[in-house]
């Protein structure tokens, strides 16, 4: 969001500097205090004064909103508030420059000989003031050896992703390299972020022992001329071996820099230069970083999510905000891993809160400044463990992680599933708590050995089922797993088993759903879930324990699919409801802030044959009706059908022809069926020939029995090509022919799922294998009334519990139609008279709208003839 107003100046940009300087935002600073009788203004008010402790002001802010530039007014009405307060010291800012100036002469002050943009610390204003009473008109002062950085402004996550896109698009588009951008701009942002971090060390100890082993600042590098491209170039090489040489940092930066265009060097120096990442969010810096891996490292198939912090902040209050610090305070061994940790977002966060409540506990003078020191160190050194396997995006976990606290030993860059993995072993489980996103849809059938996959108790391939079992194997009894997992392995047939194991070995704690567009910003769509499992310490064979798991949903993270914040949004109060109330399962259904839980017996789980885990599948309130509806006797589509359901059949494209040269109509979920309930007949349908369309059917047959027919059909001619060859597949189809009557469900797919309609055509036709055909006995029930009471009825409400898979490609089985419950009302009549009123309903919506775009494709062209 643009900042268009003097406040979120103050807010976003001037006070987390202030706060840097060494002020206490709420005892040092007063905001919008009035003044009067100024040299231009009858009346105003001072956006910031620094106080410091004395009665009177010290100093004077004016803040200006900031797409605005500095002008003589703008310094001319900060003086006249300093001269009405009786300052000596006036500043003025639009939140990216500076500008402080002696009241007593209106001249611009000098810091240490150089007109530099800073706010003097907090310990320096108090003897800044001091030496302009001594000599009223002093313009050069001295901040007594002051390396300080200057001032630079901190960015919303927007203005980040646009600064970071640059930095890609000019390293593109110079160096013609982009195998190396993600790896060579890592490497320069690290060395911006390590002057940070040494500049705040300065200001936090004054003499910190953390310091560069160079004295080149980056602000400096970006006052060079266009012309000096090759000097930037040498000195930012020189940095690097510096930081090799002379630092125990030097292991992030091994691999050699492949930027060799000196205008290169030139353009990213100055666009971090403006830049401080310290005062950008925390949000904002995690977010637009991945932004950057995933533009960059874009085509490699990684499967990595970057994990939101609002879902990392909701995770660690499910497992427990304080257990990571009472464990290391009660001096016990914790080893906290992330074994798929990308750029580190959990284990930054995880750091860098427990050390904010440290600090807070000798604030509080709970613990000694002793026990606050030694309790750091093991915080920072042997908590947090990290491993991903591809090493330039560990190679970022571990920037991040010096940046929050040096803790960076313990990132490898590692396959985490083979047996080599150092981090963590099947054999020798050690972790006490596991906090994940594990890549999804990845598989690992060429990536592992066959001896490593067969160590897997459950046989798969695929990434999330073999991270999951490693997961439990390297967890001591009494641990925690929390990670997030795509919902098709909480409900598809083919996970089955691993969920059957998973309750074996561990005590399912919580499921929690996610919001739609948990992770829409980094443009993936998928359905989500957190699960939380506790390690057993013996394994329960035969499932009898029986205990309350909690079922949950969060409706918001606090922010859109297009990743922009939700204004007022308060994830403190979700994290604390999180911590406090989600998993209370004394109370069996509740809800707060964005949230809602219920609790679910064990034994009503693991008597499920698929053993589902899916919130939506347990939900009390549509279960209580389905069993209300069984009690009375309500049928199910299975029993009202009249030859069993059926999926349609999908022929090859290259057996597709129009409709002139073809005999009958493919009916495709996509295109054919309408969310109105409505057959559409478009022109660009497709359609097959009738010696295919007698081969791909059946005759109608009684329901109940059990017909194949088979027939040779070329394989596809991209097949055929691959294989160097002409050779034919034998396909067997149990799809009969669809006829008037037949209710069509649309039954894969975000979007076309669910959509229903009834076959009215005066033609042969088949459905494509994204349809299920039902053919209802219209004795029982009206095919049109069958099929609204599947799209819009209770019946659509069933069909969203029972689907299964997680992204576009999510499945309705034919077998969970078949046990779909129906309301048959009082008879026919009453089922043709509410299905068609709501028809009509939509007819005329639907016209409404084509009448009001034809209105406004007149009057546009009514408008444009003039």
């Amino acid at each position: 969001m643009t900042i268009s107003t003097e406040t979120e100046t103050v807010i976003k940009k001037i006070l987390p500097y202030l706060r840097r300087r060494g002020y206490d935002i709420e005892t040092d600073l007063d905001f919008e205090t009035p003044v009067s009788k100024t040299d231009r203004y009858e009346r105003g008010y001072a956006d910031i004064l620094l106080l410091c402790g004395q009665p009177k002001p010290l100093a004077v802010i004016e803040a200006k909103r900031s797409a605005h530039r500095l002008t003589q007014k703008d310094r001319e009405q900060a003086l006249g508030y300093g001269k009405a307060l009786g300052c000596l010291l006036a500043i003025v800012t639009n939140g990216s420059d500076i500008q402080c100036f002696n009241v007593s002469n209106n001249q611009a002050i000098r810091w240490d000989g150089h007109l530099t943009q800073k706010v003097p610390t907090r310990a320096q204003l108090v003897k800044v003031i001091g030496a302009l009473k001594r000599e009223p008109t002093l313009v050069d002062i001295s901040l007594t050896g002051d390396s300080s950085l200057p001032f630079r402004p901190g960015l919303p996550l927007k203005q980040l992703n646009a600064l970071f896109a640059r930095c890609h698009n000019a390293i593109r588009k110079i160096e013609k390299d982009e195998d190396n951008v993600f790896a060579d701009f890592s490497k320069l942002l690290f060395l911006k972020l390590l002057e940070e971090k040494a500049d705040i060390a300065l200001a936090e100890n004054g003499g910190n022992p953390f310091k560069l082993p160079y004295s080149t600042r980056f602000y400096e590098l970006a006052a060079y001329s266009d012309s000096a491209g090759d000097q930037v170039q040498t000195l930012v090489e020189g940095m690097i071996r510096a930081i090799r040489e002379k630092t125990p940092y030097g292991e992030v930066l091994a691999d050699p820099l492949r930027l060799h265009n000196p205008q290169t060097f030139l353009y990213l120096i100055r666009e971090l230069a403006a830049v401080s990442f310290q005062d950008s969010s925390a949000d904002s810096k995690g977010a637009a970083f991945e932004y950057f891996v995933r533009a960059t490292l874009k085509g490699k198939q990684l499967g990595q999510y970057f994990t939101p912090r609002p879902l990392i902040e909701v995770m660690a209050c499910l497992i427990g905000r304080e257990k990571i610090l009472t464990t290391v305070m009660a001096a016990e061994t914790l080893k906290v891993l992330d074994p798929a940790c990308g750029t580190g977002g959990f284990l930054v966060f995880l750091m860098q809160d427990n050390l904010r409540m440290l600090d807070e506990k000798l604030q509080k003078r709970s613990i000694t400044a002793a026990t606050h020191t030694a309790l750091t160190k093991k915080i920072k050194e042997s908590v947090f463990y990290g491993s991903d396997a591809n090493q330039s995006v560990a190679a970022t976990a571990k920037m991040n992680m010096i940046i929050a606290g040096d803790g960076q030993t313990n990132i490898r860059a590692e396959d985490s599933l083979s047996a080599a993995a150092r981090n963590w072993q099947m054999t020798v489980p050690d972790c006490h708590i596991i906090l994940t996103n594990p890549p999804f849809g990845t598989s690992e059938a060429q990536s592992l050995s066959a001896s490593d996959q067969n160590a897997y108790p459950v046989h798969s391939t695929k990434g999330q089922l073999l991270f999951m079992q490693k997961m439990v194997m390297c967890t001591m009894p009494g641990g925690d797993i929390c990670t997030v997992i795509d919902d098709g392995l909480l409900n598809t047939d083919s996970a089955a088993e691993l969920r059957r194991w998973l309750l074996e070995m561990c005590r399912l704690i919580a499921v929690v759903e996610l919001p739609d567009e948990t992770f829409k910003p980094n443009k993936i769509n998928v359905r989500a879930s957190v699960l939380y499992l506790q390690r057993r310490a013996q394994a329960d064979v035969d499932l009898a324990d029986d205990y309350p798991i909690t079922f949950a949903s969060i409706d918001s993270l606090g922010y859109a699919g297009s990743g922009e914040p939700l204004r007022g949004f308060d994830l403190a109060q979700l994290s604390d409801e999180v911590a406090a109330k989600m998993l209370d399962t004394q109370r069996p259904i509740r809800q707060g802030y964005h949230w809602r839980a219920f609790n679910l017996a064990a034994h009503t789980l693991t008597t499920e044959p698929n053993y589902r885990f899916d919130v939506k599948y347990w939900n009390p309130t549509i279960r209580e009706r389905i069993t209300q509806m069984a009690v009375a006797h309500n049928p199910t589509v299975r029993d009202l059908s009249q030859i069993g359901i059926y999926r349609g059949v999908s022929p090859s494209v290259e057996l597709y022809v129009d409709e002139a040269d073809g005999y009958a109509l493919v009916i495709k979920a996509g295109s054919n069926i309408s969310k109105n309930g409505l057959l559409l007949l478009n022109q660009d349908d497709d359609y097959i020939e009738k010696s295919i369309y007698d081969g791909l059917t059946m005759p109608p047959v009684e329901s109940g029995a059990n017909v194949h027919t088979s027939l040779d059909l070329p394989e596809p001619v991209t097949r055929a090509k691959k294989r160097g060859r002409k050779t034919s597949r034998k396909i067997e189809w149990h799809s009969p022919q669809v006829q008037a009557g037949d209710v069509l469900l649309s039954s894969t797919g975000d979007g076309t799922l669910g959509k229903c309609c009834v076959y009215r055509a005066d033609k042969p036709a088949i459905a494509d294998g994204h349809v299920t055909i039902i053919r209802p006995d219209p004795t029982r029930v009206w095919p049109e009334y069958l099929a609204d009471y599947l799209r819009i009825g209770f019946g659509a409400e069933q069909i969203s519990r029972v689907i299964t898979g997680s992204t576009g490609l999510v499945e309705l089985t034919k077998d969970v139609v078949e046990m779909l419950r129906v309301n048959l009302l009082s008879g026919i009549d009453e089922q043709q008279r509410v299905s068609a009123q709501v028809r009509l309903a939509e007819a005329a919506n639907q016209n409404a709208i084509s009448d009001a775009q034809a209105q406004i494709e007149i009057a546009r062209q009514l408008f444009a003839d003039l």
